[in-house]
């Protein structure tokens, strides 16, 4: 981790004489978080030291690992996925104490860019956490991307470029002791049936920055994982949330002590394998705040202005629909089925076009699909739809009279 003031240090200009004074804090890249813990953490605590502080208006530009802390390769060897260690997901950079916000306040964060960092990317169904369809695919499916500016290709999956819609799947502030003791009550009921992640291992995978010691027990034993998203913002996964999105956080604690991670080159709405293409990457952010705002405007979660920068289809899609009844099964307005419903037609649907379902379930998760929900009143039936754009084929896939 370094800072510095010519181009390949801070990314801000090519002339030395017209740096921005932007500091940039730099990840190692193929070196997981453990060995470079003073840049960040992989838990959610308010007691992890900040990395930095900076004032209201200031910049920061962050790097950091992907999601997979560097165990993932690029090969085709699949060992990599099958021994894949969950407790490291995911690596932050931060956190970022911004002087003058308190408690109450919304923290505006302005996404000012994203770009990846090694030029690689994975999306890979991990053997048992392949999202809605994890039980199709036991064995998992490995995927490897190269990531070229403004579209990904890859090997395992040809004839298919996905555009560039790159985006930190994880932003979020710390929470207070008090609401962090509420995410741990109502999920360690889920817990011991697999429905939440546990909080530590054998391994101490628990990366807090600098804490060490009795500190870092102290703060292990109830620092909260990363994998869902809460009142924080968190593992939101929103695609766009990319660059030129702004984005309004709840503040819990003095500061904020803002983080970033889990950047992804490219996703589909619902990143429904579990993976978009993960990447390493670097992230610019801007700082301001709102004083009083969660009281002012009711707010709970963050709430954001997306990206004015999406690729745009126009009406070049072509959309499948699903419902919360399906042959003798029925639903109640249950969007998740409908969904899994949408998502196994298109699955069949691409089939048809000779790629296989793990390829097929692949393309929608990182894809820039989109998934609406088209109607939660008309009982008992709930219709989601998904919208499959057709330029990212090298191939027409319409439906045509043969």
């Amino acid at each position: 981790m370094s800072e510095g003031t010519d181009f390949t240090t801070t990314g801000v200009s090519r002339f030395p004489d017209r740096d921005l004074g932007v500091k940039r804090f730099r990840c190692e890249v193929g070196v997981p978080l453990a060995e470079q813990k003073e840049l960040g953490h992989n838990r959610w605590h308010p007691d992890i030291p900040p990395l930095v502080e900076v004032g209201l208006g200031e910049e920061l530009i962050l790097e950091c690992g992907g999601y997979d802390d560097y165990q993932l390769q690029d090969d085709d060897d699949p060992r990599d996925i099958q021994n894949f260690d969950l407790f490291r997901t995911h690596p932050l950079t931060g956190p970022v104490r911004v002087d003058g916000v308190k408690p109450g306040d919304l923290l505006v964060v302005d996404i000012l860019d994203v770009q990846p960092l090694s030029g690689i990317g994975y999306s890979n169904i991990l053997p048992g956490m392949g999202g809605p369809l994890a039980s199709w695919f036991p064995e998992g499916f490995k995927t490897v991307w190269d990531l070229h500016g403004t579209s990904a290709t890859s090997r395992q999956i040809p004839g298919v470029a996905i555009p560039a819609i790159s985006h930190p799947g994880i932003t979020g502030v710390a929470p207070s002791h008090d609401l962090l003791r509420v995410w741990n009550e109502r999920e360690d009921p889920l817990i011991a049936d697999g429905l939440a992640a546990p909080r530590l291992d054998a391994k101490d995978a628990s990366v807090l920055r600098t804490l060490e010691g009795e500190e870092w027990e102290r703060v292990a034993a109830t620092a909260a994982r990363t994998i869902p998203p809460r009142e924080n913002g968190g593992n939101m996964d929103i695609k766009n949330l990319s660059r030129g999105s702004r984005v309004f956080f709840p503040v819990f604690v003095e500061g904020a002590l803002f983080s970033a991670g889990d950047f992804h080159f490219a996703e589909g709405d619902g990143e429904v394998t579990w993976n978009a293409i993960e990447m390493d990457g670097v992230g610019w952010f801007r700082f301001s705040v709102i004083k009083d705002g969660m009281a002012r405007y009711g707010v709970r979660t963050p709430m954001f202005r997306p990206s004015p920068f999406d690729p745009d289809f126009g009406t070049r899609y072509i959309s499948f629909t699903g419902l919360s009844a399906a042959g003798g099964e029925q639903k109640y307005l249950d969007t998740t089925m409908a969904a899994v419903q949408a998502i196994e037609q298109a699955i069949e649907y691409l089939g048809k076009f000779g790629y296989t379902p793990e390829q097929a379930y692949t393309i929608i998760s990182v894809a820039p699909c989109e998934m609406h929900v088209g109607g939660i009143v008309d009982i008992p039936n709930a219709a989601v739809v998904l919208k499959v754009p057709l330029d990212i084929f090298d191939k027409d896939i319409l439906p045509r009279n043969v």
